[in-house]
């Protein structure tokens, strides 16, 4: 996948002019000064949301954002334990965390009439009780190394090839990342979100040509970035932020097909910045920053209607409508069972 270094720059150009529209539209008058906390995912989101999502939300807002790399699982459990007195302002979390965290009473309701740009997001990708909005999309395939490994592999069982002993990289169940591919594991081997015995047992078979199991998904492309693994499931943001660092990994779409995961943002229940937190989210939707998030090196997925689907990001889909085509997980179903999921991968996925 080439990089477009022009489109880049066009569209850096863009976000800076996208933002005074930002401050226009919002209304707000912020002092200088402020600060809020928002949560991203480690690794590639975490560029991303720096480069793109921040600069475009301080020229709005005259704020400044204290941005925390933390896991879904992770950012739930400590906004529910400090309900009183968030440490956050502004989560974002994947699609199974988020419907989990309902029961919780976590979430604010978003103030519609101070996000002008949630018009332009499809109802169906708004939490029908306003208590988050979609923001984005991944995609996940197969990374590998495209100088150790010249022929794409097909397919997951490809994984389980000899010549791959040692070579696999795999990430902690507690991320999405890999819910998301033990249930795509559990589905093509007779299993389903609610029996994932086929999953794990697929696991077992792989562990011979296991070399890590990363922390994050962020810490999994590390692994590619030191040449400590060769082929690993992993979200075509990461990827493209590694070919961007110079890494010889592209990634291939599996016989069966790629699998979407969304991630929605949410503001924090008691926070003390209910007005910037939605400004945040606002600048999120924008379709400045949504055009430059799914350019690359991120290729991530807009929800934005008026978002411009980069060539790169064609490569996977070329429109939202294809992206919904691509296989996912049933949360509500997965959800119940999920933590016992993760204690037991932690208990039996080990190198």
């Amino acid at each position: 996948m080439s990089l477009l270094l022009s489109r880049r720059r066009l569209l850096q150009g863009a976000a800076g002019a996208g933002a005074v529209q930002l401050a226009g539209h919002a209304g707000l008058a912020l002092a200088q000064g402020k600060s809020i906390s928002a949560t991203t995912y480690p690794g590639a989101w975490e560029s991303a949301h720096r480069s793109i999502l921040l600069p475009a939300f301080t020229k709005a807002t005259g704020a400044s954002v204290s941005l925390v790399p933390s896991l879904a699982v992770d950012t739930v459990s400590k906004v529910a334990a400090s309900k009183a007195n968030p440490p956050y302002d502004v989560i974002i979390l994947d699609e199974g965390p988020y419907l989990a965290a309902l029961s919780q009473d976590i979430f604010e309701k978003i103030p519609a009439d101070k996000m002008p740009y949630l018009k332009d997001v499809p109802a169906k990708l708004v939490d029908p009780r306003g208590l988050g909005v979609f923001v984005s999309g991944q995609i996940i395939g197969i990374a590998y190394n495209t100088e150790k490994i010249k022929t794409p592999p097909k397919s997951w069982n490809d994984l389980l090839k000899p010549e791959f002993k040692g070579r696999v990289g795999l990430a902690g169940m507690g991320s999405t990342l890999m819910s998301a591919w033990m249930v795509e594991m559990a589905r093509l081997n007779g299993g389903s979100e609610e029996n994932m015995e086929p999953a794990f047992q697929f696991v077992k078979k792989l562990l011979p040509n296991v070399s890590a199991v990363a922390s994050n998904p962020g810490s999994l492309a590390t692994l590619f970035q030191q040449g400590q693994i060769d082929i690993s499931v992993h979200y075509n943001n990461n990827v493209g932020d590694l070919q961007a660092k110079g890494v010889p990994v592209a990634l291939a779409k599996p016989d069966t097909g790629w699998i979407h995961i969304k991630s929605v943002m949410h503001i924090v229940k008691n926070s003390k910045n209910p007005d910037l937190a939605a400004a945040y989210i606002n600048a999120a939707l924008s379709p400045e920053v949504q055009t430059k998030m799914a350019a690359e090196p991120y290729f991530v997925a807009p929800v934005s209607t008026k978002a411009q689907f980069s060539p790169g990001l064609q490569a996977y889909a070329k429109n939202m409508a294809e992206i919904e085509q691509m296989n996912g997980v049933d949360w509500a179903k997965l959800n119940p069972r999920r933590g016992e999921y993760i204690d037991r991968f932690n208990r039996e996925i080990k190198v």
